[in-house]
């Protein structure tokens, strides 16, 4: 059994409690216009040549285990362990839930981000194996939703409802793009959407332009759509919204 993987970043400290190794799996069923990794969508999961520098490889369950645990010292001294990230790692399901099961086995700590777009018999599946959801949540209004990441948003819907019902552990990562989701409008929907489940965690997420510098590198076609993130002023209007209504409020992951 192998999974596509297109970075493994050490020493991470934005992607769950702890210092982390955080691993990015290949392929996406989104492609969302602020993407910073537009590199792991799915159709650059071999590179062809030409412009394109994929830095895609393929890594058995023994391999990742091996780069995963060269870090194990710092995750026992931290609290910090190992995040499966993307693209969408529920994409690759088999090879996710083995290494789930492996690394519980083991005593460390997981997360898993995700997108939430997933069929719900997978995401109960890993969400049962996991230590932690980082659930990212961008766009309310299915049209809107549909416009701006190729998707429509039900189903990221249905799971987040799961999760709260069910109360597994779970944070909700909230990306903001002026343009896109950082409106009052959008801001406003999510609150009403997580309705009285005051405590819940939320991590607000500035857009940054990091993936803008990837297009030419990875023979991408450029993202045209001018974005910008919010000032400093306005995020902290965006904290004390959800802070208001009863929400633990974290600026960053």
């Amino acid at each position: 059994m192998q999974a596509y993987i297109f970075n493994i970043q050490q020493f991470s400290i934005h992607d769950g409690p702890g210092i982390r190794t955080t691993v990015f799996f290949q392929g996406c069923p989104l492609q969302c216009i602020w993407c910073h990794n537009p590199e792991g969508i799915p159709h650059h999961l071999e590179s062809p040549g030409g412009k394109r520098k994929s830095r895609v490889q393929r890594y058995s369950i023994d391999e990742l285990l091996k780069e995963i645990l060269k870090d194990k010292m710092f995750y026992e001294e931290s609290g910090g362990g190992a995040t499966f990230s993307g693209g969408e790692p529920m994409m690759q399901t088999a090879f996710l839930v083995e290494i789930l099961k492996q690394l519980r086995s083991m005593g460390i700590h997981t997360a898993v981000d995700t997108s939430g777009y997933a069929p719900l018999n997978i995401f109960k599946e890993v969400s049962g194996l996991t230590d932690l959801i980082l659930f990212d949540l961008k766009i309310i209004d299915n049209k809107q939703h549909l416009l701006y990441t190729g998707t429509d948003n039900k189903q990221i819907h249905t799971n987040l409802k799961f999760l709260i019902n069910k109360k597994i552990p779970f944070r909700v990562r909230i990306p903001l793009v002026n343009e896109m989701t950082a409106m009052d409008s959008n801001l406003k929907k999510i609150v009403k959407m997580l309705g009285e489940n005051r405590g819940i965690n939320i991590d607000l997420l500035s857009y940054h332009d990091l993936g803008s510098g990837k297009d030419e590198k990875f023979g991408i076609e450029k993202n045209k759509t001018k974005l910008s993130a919010p000032s400093e002023e306005r995020l902290e209007e965006i904290r004390e919204m959800f802070i208001s209504n009863g929400f633990n409020v974290n600026l960053g992951g």
